[in-house]
Parts: structure tokens; C-alpha cells; sequence
């Protein structure tokens, strides 16, 4: 396995080979960035467009973009040819994910309190 190891490792570019050590430092940078400069974080947190802070909006896209780049629209027109793929992840991501999600935060709200939320810990308001 070593030689293996070896070839990948000659494959990666350095920022790839040491990404937990990039992302390790970028931690650091903004914890300390925050402490020396607390106003200019605040007012950046601040940025808002229709209720979606700014900075993480762009920055999502900046995420996505590059693989939007890489979607090979030429290829559409081969969809018919794996619709039972395509139905399969219809059906999980829209039938049984969310059901699933919702079941596993029910149990978790439910083992935080078994018998439920008291009251006074609801945001809704009772009809006078």
C-alpha cells in the first residue's frame, strides 16, 4: 500500500496535500481576526439582502459555481436512458430524506425533554 500512497501523494498539488493544514490556519486567522478586529467583523455580519447575509451568500455561490462549470449539458438529452436512476433519486431526496430528517429531530427534541417542551418555552401566542 505504501507505493500507492506515495503515487497519490505525487499526484496532489501541495494546497490539496495539505488542506487540513490550510483550513487549520484559516481558523486561526479569523479567530484572531475577530479578537483584533471586532467592528469591521460585526459590520461585515451585518450585510443583508432580502434577509440572507451577504458574505455567506456570495461565498456559497463562489462554492457552487465551479461545479455548475463542470455539468456537461451536451449530455442531457441522455436522461431518458437512466430514468430509473434519476426516479431513485427523486424518490430519496424529495420522499424519504425529509421525512427521515424530521423523524430524527423529533426523537432528538424528544429525548431532550420527554415529556415535551413546558409552555413558557413556546414562541406562539395563546388567543386571550
Amino acid at each position: 500500500m505504501p507505493g500507492l500512497v506515495g503515487f497519490v501523494l505525487l499526484c496532489m498539488n501541495p494546497f490539496e496535500r495539505y488542506l487540513s493544514v490550510w483550513v487549520l490556519l484559516c481558523i486561526v486567522a479569523g479567530v484572531l481576526l475577530g479578537q483584533w478586529l471586532p467592528g469591521l467583523f460585526q459590520a461585515i455580519g451585518r450585510l443583508e439582502v432580502a434577509q440572507v447575509n451577504l458574505p455567506v451568500g456570495v461565498l456559497i455561490w463562489v462554492m457552487i459555481i465551479p461545479m455548475l462549470v463542470k455539468v456537461d449539458f451536451g449530455a442531457l438529452h441522455q436522461v431518458r436512458a437512466h430514468l430509473r436512476g434519476l426516479g431513485v433519486t427523486l424518490f430519496v431526496n424529495w420522499l424519504v430524506k425529509p421525512f427521515s430528517m424530521a423523524l430524527l429531530a423529533w426523537l432528538s427534541f424528544a429525548s431532550c425533554s420527554p415529556r415535551g417542551y413546558p409552555p413558557s418555552s413556546s414562541t406562539a401566542t395563546s388567543p386571550a
